[in-house]
């Protein structure tokens, strides 16, 4: 425990503080532990936080413990805020260790400087912590962070950033130097999943939000967004755009804007949301792969029905080995107005099936005792409009009664456990099914995400702000993802990981920060998985006590391998000439003479010298290297 000898405070006069002048004089403090008229309050309960000045008995010199337990009168008295005592440091490791990996935070910083930057990873850190984007929680929720700014800023602080200096123009370079980052780490020429959302959005300051189709189903404004990341889940860029334009013109948009930066698009996999004529000619001019779940009852999907549906369900002949599904594909057009064939796999899974038609009937049977319960107190009674097609109340000599439609139940029951996707390139049921498969990790982002976004919901006020918040998204879904995968292998899940990391602190003593190497089998674990030991936990301890001491640190564990070209060589103070490589240049050769005209010397003795028998000191000069022996002791050299 910290105590500070060189400042004075007023003892305070409160219940539970008490001087033991036995012990060092020490004043306590009970926070915790009610007082007990028996015990009063015991040794273990109570904690020190000042020792009694021997000059003044008002006076006490504090401990750090009472910089904890009353902030206020420390700032009163000191006009400073108190260090904390103890500090998280694993989110702040793994961030560095991600980095270590991808480079995020070097991309970052060349595109916003290192504050926005630091800013920008501090408020991805809450994003990923607390799942949320609310800034007004972030200063207490934080507080007890290593973190990129060296302290929480306030949600006014956030509010500046957000709306004002994360500009459209900085984020879309970025969004070009992150997908050249994915290039040279080997996304290029690959399948990329490809899906879209919308958050609701209040405000009248938000050029982007007009009405659409929200998720939530209410009748506000939306804003949409849209992320690409590799089959495997990596996170390469994200747009953000009008509510209420479809997703399949927000499609061509996304793969022009990654072709402009270079990559090559080998296929893309895609939701019900791109399943139009539109976005499918536009893929096939492009002459780009796709796979897409077919939305709806098209044409195509009713002719392949019509003539399998019945003969694959738990028919083995059409089992997708290692799955519970039965699948057959058939080539033909999907819709009526666009000419060009595809290959339509229909599946039935008997699994989901039968989840959904029990489901359904327990609905049915809901909504008919409801009925008859009505019918039975002689009330006005309709059926609801879901249940209509199933449903009737017909009137008979006995009174009113409510039947089932058959024939409507029958044929929903039938399309229970079918679905169709489509592909533009010959591929066998198993292969298409595992290929839109790889979805499931776009999907796990999509969750992450939209979780880190506030769960829906749009909490700026300008359209600076939106792309902004949509980007912290983004980096946060970089970071989490990277983690994602070290769980994975560690057989634990993304937030176990996150949570288990945070308990790692390290505590201030004297004024530094210090941290013993008590991690577990399961923490260094998932450091080695990200390419990372406990030597990053070293470095988050030293650029925290950097920060204390004024010196500016590097805040990141830099990408291993060579840098750019342009990052090694720096401008010197004549713009027009490069610094390079120190020394002379290649096929340079030094003149024979000095800058004072006198002959230039080999260096060293020069020919004909000798060296004398004596040292400076007076002492003989003798031979150097190993001396010789006799009889166990040294002696010099002949």
């Amino acid at each position: 425990m910290a105590v500070y000898r060189n400042r004075k405070v007023l003892i305070p006069k409160r219940s539970g503080i008490t001087i033991n002048r036995g012990d060092s004089n020490r004043v306590l403090f009970v926070n915790a532990a009610p007082y007990n008229a028996r015990k009063g309050y015991t040794e273990s309960k109570r904690t020190t936080i000042g020792y009694v000045c021997p000059d003044d008995t008002k006076y006490m010199y504090p401990t750090d413990k009472y910089a904890t337990l009353f902030p206020a009168a420390w700032e009163e008295a000191f006009h400073e805020k108190p260090k904390a005592t103890v500090k998280k440091m694993g989110l702040y490791s793994l961030v560095q260790a991600v980095n270590g990996k991808t480079g995020i935070i070097d991309v970052l910083e060349n595109t916003f400087g290192r504050p926005l930057t630091n800013s920008v990873l501090d408020f991805a850190m809450y994003s990923i912590l607390c799942h949320s984007n609310a800034a007004s929680s972030f200063e207490n929720r934080m507080s007890n962070q290593i973190l990129f700014c060296g302290a929480p800023y306030s949600d006014s602080y956030y509010s500046e950033v957000f709306e004002k200096q994360l500009k459209q123009t900085a984020i879309y370079d970025f969004r070009k130097a992150w997908v050249e980052q994915c290039r040279q780490d080997g996304i290029d020429d690959v399948w990329l999943c490809i899906d879209g959302s919308n958050d609701n959005c209040e405000s009248k300051g938000v050029e982007l939000a007009e009405k659409g189709h929200p998720k939530s189903g209410k009748n506000v404004n939306i804003v949409s967004f849209t992320y690409a990341v590799s089959t495997n889940g990596r996170p390469v860029t994200f747009d953000v755009y009008r509510g209420g334009l479809v997703d399949s013109r927000e499609l061509k948009k996304m793969i022009e804007f990654l072709k402009t930066c270079g990559m090559r698009i080998k296929g893309v996999i895609l939701d019900r949301g791109y399943c139009n004529a539109k976005a499918i000619e536009y893929l096939d001019q492009e002459k780009i792969a796709y796979i897409i779940m077919v939305k709806g009852q098209p044409q195509g999907f009713i002719d392949v029905a019509a003539d399998y549906a019945q003969k694959i369900k738990m028919n083995v002949d059409w089992l997708i080995e290692g799955t519970y599904l039965f699948g057959v594909q058939k080539k033909g057009r999907l819709f009526d107005n666009y000419e060009k064939e595809d290959f339509i796999t229909l599946f039935y899974d008997f699994r989901s099936a039968n989840e959904r038609i029990e489901k359904l009937l327990k609905n049915i049977y809901t909504e008919r005792d409801r009925l008859i319960s009505k019918i039975a107190r002689d009330e006005d009674v309709s059926v609801a409009d879901k249940y209509n097609p199933y449903l009737e109340i017909i009137t008979g000599k006995d009174g009113r009664s409510v039947i089932l439609k058959k024939g409507a139940l029958q044929t929903a029951i039938d399309s229970k456990g079918l679905y169709s996707i489509v592909s533009s390139i010959e591929m066998t049921p198993a292969e298409v099914y595992e290929s839109y498969a790889s979805r499931n990790s776009s999907e796990t982002q999509y969750m992450f995400v939209k979780s880190q976004l506030g769960y829906g919901k749009v909490r700026v006020r300008f359209t600076d702000g939106v792309y902004a918040r949509f980007m912290v998204g983004f980096i946060a879904s970089v970071i989490r993802f990277e983690i994602e995968q070290a769980a994975r292998k560690v057989d634990r899940s993304t937030n176990e990981v996150v949570n288990e990391m945070n308990l790692l602190e390290m505590t201030n003593i004297n004024g530094v920060y210090s941290y013993v190497h008590i991690e577990n089998a399961r923490q260094l674990e998932v450091l080695k998985q990200m390419n990372a030991d406990e030597t990053v936990l070293d470095k988050t301890v030293k650029d925290e006590n950097d920060r204390i001491t004024g010196h500016v640190p590097t805040p990141r564990h830099r990408k291993p391998g060579p840098k750019k070209k342009a990052e090694r060589s720096e401008k010197t103070a004549d713009t027009s000439k490069i610094k390079g490589k120190p020394g002379p240049k290649k096929g340079y050769k030094r003149g024979k003479l000095n800058v004072d005209g006198t002959e230039r010397k080999k260096p060293g003795p020069q020919p004909g010298f000798k060296r004398g028998k004596f040292n400076k000191d007076g002492s003989l000069r003798k031979k150097p290297g190993p001396k010789s022996k006799e009889n166990g002791v040294s002696i010099p050299s002949a």
